[in-house]
């Protein structure tokens, strides 16, 4: 049988460095999984990986292990033949060693896929007083009714035959002295230790160069200052093909100047965001009667927004506000909104369906701005939502703020904004920049966009914590300059 051995570690490279150190650097990696160790009743157990391997340089090597007597008569017994009575029998090492090895790995491979059984390894078992006593045996005798045994289908070269030998099969050795055979196994596990080191690690295949980079300017993108830059935009969150790519674009004009690294930073995240992202006009300051319905995901802060919205209305502008809300779950997010139109001398409405808000609105004065606060929605989870998306949809003259909070992974804040679509959002509110230490991703989520974003709320202060979207303030907000 193969010497196999098992070796866990926290890690595969540890492993394999144990296999290494021990079985030398042809050991025969046969299998990696996961298991649990430590602890007591499950916790405080940890997880390591255990990987089985095989020596075959020690079975080549190794000398036959002694034999009691009656299995000297044994081995004698089945390997005499007419033509070589008066020979002693010859132990090939390097041809038992790789029929094990080849053996395992094909039966492993089979009973996986369930081609072949195992069969039985020997045909009959002789007694050995039977061996030992026989005077004088000419051949073996198997009998009809033993069970048949199925070998793995080998190969040998002609050359290497004698005449008491015959092969199974033709076979045809490959490099390094491996069938083909043994060479698909081979590389099957050597795929499934990367695959399992890649799970393991997190690793994932990522277009870095997706984005327009010029090439021949990435050795300049590692000098100075050019690297300064590079490190401040992506320690704000800004993705490192996207700080290439910015970075690209303002090499070629900047490459003589002496800038100061973080005036570049300004102008390198200025000069793409300008280029990159949409922005809409400060709607308030419009003259025309204005209507706008804040929707978005639950806990976004469409409620605080709505608040900051009316109150830089009423009290910068000294324009009418009229706030009607939709969010009768919360009743706390129906105080609170009162609470605000109290203070700032506003009307509040609370409708509870699509027929009374289409009421409201064509009770309320032409001249007002009117703010409407939607139900907080699951947006994998519109489906109740149909019969207001579809209102708003088909009202053009009614504007659709969708509230996307900068905390939000970028991925997931992309089908969020894929989700909402379905109300016909035509611009975007940016909430909670505060809260994150990397405001830079964003941009892979605006950059994308159909829609233009109108304003960044970055706290909860009634309405000082709210600026109008423009290149320079969105700039300001991800470097931390403010």
């Amino acid at each position: 049988m193969m010497n196999i051995k098992k070796y866990r570690a926290t890690t595969t490279r540890e492993a394999l460095e144990k296999i290494k150190n021990d079985l030398g650097e042809n050991a025969l990696v046969l299998e990696t999984r996961q298991v649990r160790t430590g602890g007591f009743l499950g916790l405080g157990s940890g997880i390591q990986i255990e990987v089985s391997a095989a020596a075959p340089e020690n079975l080549l090597n190794a000398k036959p292990a002694p034999q009691k007597k009656s299995d000297v008569h044994s081995n004698r017994i089945l390997n005499l033949t007419d033509e070589s009575v008066a020979a002693p029998p010859v132990f090939n090492p390097v041809n038992s060693t790789r029929h094990n090895i080849m053996a395992a790995l094909s039966a492993r491979a089979t009973g996986t896929n369930g081609f072949e059984k195992e069969a039985p390894k020997t045909a009959r078992i002789l007694k050995s007083d039977e061996i030992a006593f026989s005077p004088k045996i000419e051949a073996v005798e198997i009998s009809p009714e033993a069970p048949r045994v199925v070998h793995p289908r080998r190969e040998l070269p002609k050359s290497n035959l004698t005449a008491a030998e015959t092969p199974a099969a033709p076979v045809e050795p490959g490099p390094g002295g491996y069938t083909n055979r043994e060479l698909e196994l081979l590389r099957a596990e050597l795929r499934e230790i990367k695959f399992s080191v890649n799970s393991m690690t997190g690793r994932q295949t990522n277009n870095f160069w997706q984005k327009d980079v010029n090439f021949d300017l990435l050795d300049e993108i590692f000098e100075s200052p050019f690297y300064e830059t590079y490190m401040e935009l992506t320690e704000a969150g800004v993705s490192a093909e996207l700080a290439r790519s910015f970075i690209s674009d303002i090499i070629p004009q900047f490459r003589d100047k002496n800038l100061d690294p973080a005036r570049l930073s300004e102008t390198t995240l200025f000069r793409a965001i300008s280029s990159t992202v949409k922005f809409t006009p400060d709607f308030l300051r419009l003259e025309k009667p204005t209507v706008m319905a804040l929707i978005g995901a639950t806990g976004v802060g469409k409620t605080t927004t709505i608040a900051k919205l009316a109150a830089r209305a009423a009290l910068q502008e000294h324009r009418r506000v009229e706030l009607v809300t939709l969010d009768t779950y919360r009743i706390a997010a129906v105080e609170q909104l009162k609470t605000y139109a109290e203070i700032i001398g506003a009307g509040c409405h609370v409708v509870r369906s699509v027929l009374e808000l289409d009421s409201v609105l064509r009770r309320l004065s032409p001249d007002a701005i009117v703010l409407i606060d939607t139900t907080g929605k699951n947006p994998h989870d519109l489906a109740d939502q149909y019969e207001l998306s579809d209102y708003l949809r088909q009202r053009p003259e009614i504007r659709k703020c969708l509230a996307v909070q900068a905390t939000t992974h970028p991925l997931d804040a992309v089908a969020g904004i894929r989700k909402f679509e379905m109300y016909g959002a035509d611009s975007l509110i940016l909430t909670k920049l505060d809260e994150t230490l990397r405001p830079g991703a964003i941009l892979e989520v605006i950059g994308d966009c159909a829609q233009p974003v109108a304003y960044l709320c970055n706290g909860q202060r009634v309405p000082e914590d709210m600026q109008t979207a423009t290149p320079e303030t969105l700039t300001n907000r991800i470097l931390g300059n403010y």
